[in-house]
């Protein structure tokens, strides 16, 4: 999105732009709860899992095995360099899936830089542990190590849940929110679980950006939604169903 805009096209995109994004992540909250139970960590740790039933002693041993390996490979690096050791059973505080914004830098050509939001894409997290506030305690030099030691824990249980969870990536796919992993700004290599959305943004021109930067007297600004992105939607399934249609007329 390069086009230039004057300021009334501007606002009415950003109006739009809000509007859908609002409308897609009802949508992506709505599967989230609904598939919520697919991702519980209780079934899988077991007596692992502070006041969870025992378990399959096999199963559960190999995922908290796992889970150690994850936290033993990212809690210690930067920016976390956390030093404590996972404890048993792990204190799991909550377990109910929440969507948080996806936001990333993105440098201007004066060399400044803009935190973005994505309208249309959503970090999965625990709801209790707003990914804003993890990372005001990533960056607060008096933070308390075992608060950053929770966040930590919960992110990654979350990771380990979803890619654990057999069919879950189709399944979200099939309702046109895919599901992915991808490390964020500010956490390092931490994987993040990402819900995606049907629909495409993107960000107009630096100039656009700094002027709206300026006027707002911030340094945040959001993607922007454009018309033709909807029209742009693609069905998988119905993509699918013109071929066969195609192939077997071709018999």
């Amino acid at each position: 999105m390069t086009q230039s805009f004057d300021i009334d096209s501007f606002i009415r995109s950003r109006k739009q732009t809000r509007a859908v994004s609002d409308l897609l992540k009802a949508q992506a909250a709505d599967y989230l709860t609904t598939l919520a139970s697919l991702v519980r960590p209780q079934p899988l740790f077991g007596e692992y899992l502070q006041g969870a039933p025992k378990g399959s002693g096999r199963e559960t041993q190999h995922h908290f095995k796992e889970f150690r390996t994850l936290f033993d490979e990212h809690a210690a690096q930067r920016p976390f360099n956390l030093i404590n050791e996972l404890e048993v059973p792990l204190n799991i505080i909550n377990s109910t899936p929440e969507l948080f914004p996806l936001e990333y830098d993105h440098a201007l050509p004066d060399g400044s830089k803009v935190r973005v939001t994505s309208p249309v894409r959503w970090v999965v997290g625990y709801a209790s542990f707003d990914l804003t506030r993890f990372r005001q305690v990533i960056h607060d030099p008096n933070r308390s190590g075992s608060e950053l030691h929770r966040f930590v824990v919960h992110y990654l249980m979350l990771f380990h849940c979803f890619s654990r969870a057999p069919g879950l990536g189709r399944l979200f796919k099939g309702l046109r929110f895919p599901v992915g992993f991808q490390q964020l700004d500010d956490f390092g290599n931490l994987p993040f679980c990402v819900i995606g959305s049907p629909v495409t943004s993107a960000l107009p021109a630096d100039e656009i950006i700094r002027h709206s930067t300026e006027i707002a007297g911030n340094d945040s600004f959001e993607e922007l939604i454009a018309e033709d992105a909807i029209d742009a939607m693609q069905d998988d399934l119905r993509e699918q169903l013109i071929r066969v249609l195609s192939e077997a007329s071709s018999r």
